[in-house]
């Protein structure tokens, strides 16, 4: 077993670290309930612009995930030598800006571009959050730090169909007026009324300050400077047995998450005759129930084995994630009644919470500080554009092209998900070796102590 000597350095009190910590928390959990919106409304969406299961997974996905990716390169490497708080500022209006427009949309291509503007906006606060947290919080404690703020993406994700689906229970069928627009159907006042908090929200962050950039010194003292991108790629080379796991690895997880979620609601209407409405208050619990005990396990055994210095402690909770995800993942759509399912489900949900928790403190441990904000943009790349983007699709094609029957939705989720977990645990199994020797080669350059092994 390999193990890493401890390092001090000095960070902001831990008390304000927190604070801002819950201020982040509330941003995304309001970015990942305008994010996930569109899943409750599938058949309103559907129904308005006559479009078919696959043109509203492209919606749902791609539309997003496409710009969501691709700014989040540039804007990864501005938060590597920017104001990270403002960048999260402006990201934070401007997305829930788009949000508003999205209910205001009058034909499909409308609703297009404003889910890419949401991606716009969106692209800048996982990057520069991230960042914000390693450089308030001491490294001990970072696996608790980054899971509790982990906890927001399955908190929104469940506040968003939780939420809206009791809106969506108390207004009147007929929809509501809004003065100068006229009469609004209710699927577009979801989207105002999940727009709007933000705006107020964005208030809240003037209190935030922007932390010192911590282990940005190289071993003769002096600050490093900001990398290239040839820089960044040489690295990432270098260690490409780890990165080529730990970077790779959440993308396949979130093929599994979107591809289920986003069509969850749908299939308790579809296989049971659920009200979308009730169905999206049971699957928004599970999402932010279960969501939260995986991502609080894995923050707990992230930093229990950390403290041990096993040097592939971060990337270690991820096999116990897999373990649990694999054999619930691939049956919970087929159960025969809709309560087992929902049990399935929501271990599932624990697994991949689990597994999904452990990838930013995994990734910040092998990555240099003025090389993070671009290594987690390389993450949320690739979880843009295979998660969030192939992941809703995939099972729409099943669906639509496979089965061209909407009918059989659950075996279209199962097919799409059984051999993209085998893979990931594939990926997490086989990078634990060079992980482990990656993080002693960084923690070796940047402390005078030897790196022991046991």
């Amino acid at each position: 077993m390999s193990k890493i000597p401890r390092q001090a350095n000095s960070y902001p009190r831990e008390s304000y670290a927190w604070y801002v910590i819950g201020i982040l928390f509330l941003v995304t959990v309001l970015s990942q309930m305008d994010r996930q919106l569109p899943t409750l409304l599938v058949g309103p969406i559907r129904a308005e612009f006559g479009i078919s299961d696959t043109a509203f997974s492209i919606l749902q996905g791609y539309a997003f995930a496409i710009v969501y990716t691709l700014a989040g390169i540039p804007l990864g490497r501005m938060v590597d030598r920017s104001h990270r708080r403002n960048m999260i500022l402006v990201g934070l209006l401007f997305w829930s800006v788009m949000t508003i427009c999205s209910g205001l949309a009058q034909t499909y291509w409308q609703l297009f571009a404003a889910r890419m503007g949401i991606g716009i906006g969106e692209a800048v606060l996982a990057p520069a959050a991230y960042s914000m947290i390693a450089d308030y919080v001491r490294p001990h404690r970072r696996g608790r730090a980054l899971a509790l703020y982990y906890m927001s993406i399955g908190i929104g994700s469940g506040a968003s169909l939780f939420i809206g689906g009791l809106v969506l229970q108390s207004l009147p069928p007929e929809g509501l007026s809004l003065p100068i627009v006229g009469q609004m159907d209710n699927w577009r006042w979801m989207f105002l009324f999940a727009g709007a908090p933000g705006i107020v929200v964005a208030a809240l962050l003037f209190s935030v300050q922007e932390p010192h950039r911590q282990e940005t010194r190289t071993t003769e003292g002096a600050t490093a400077s900001q990398p290239s991108i040839a820089e960044v790629v040489a690295y990432v080379t270098l260690h490409r047995a780890t990165f080529s796991r730990v970077l790779i690895y959440p993308s396949i997880l979130a093929i599994i998450g979107y591809g289920s979620l986003a069509w969850a609601p749908a299939l308790m209407q579809r296989r049971f005759d659920m009200p979308t409405s009730e169905a999206a208050v049971i699957i928004g619990v599970l999402i932010a129930v279960c969501g939260t005990i995986g991502t609080l396990i894995s923050g707990w055994l992230s930093d229990y084995w950390h403290r041990k210095r096993i040097a592939a402690a971060r990337f270690r909770v991820t096999l116990v994630g897999q373990v649990i995800l694999l054999p619930t993942v691939s049956i919970w759509a087929l159960m025969p009644h809709p309560y087992l399912s929902c049990a399935l489900l929501g271990l599932s949900l624990i697994g991949l919470a689990i597994a999904q928790t452990a990838a930013p403190p995994a990734i910040q441990e092998v990555a240099p500080n003025r090389m993070r904000g671009q290594l987690i943009a390389v993450y949320l790349l690739f979880g843009g554009l295979l998660g969030i983007g192939l992941g809703p699709t995939l099972v729409a094609l099943i669906t639509d092209f496979v089965f061209a029957d909407e009918s059989m939705l659950h075996w279209s989720i199962a097919l799409s998900a059984a051999p993209v977990s085998l893979l990931g645990l594939w990926l997490c199994w086989s990078g634990q070796k060079p992980y482990a020797q990656t993080r002693m080669q960084l923690v070796g350059k940047s402390s005078r102590h030897p790196v022991q092994n046991e």
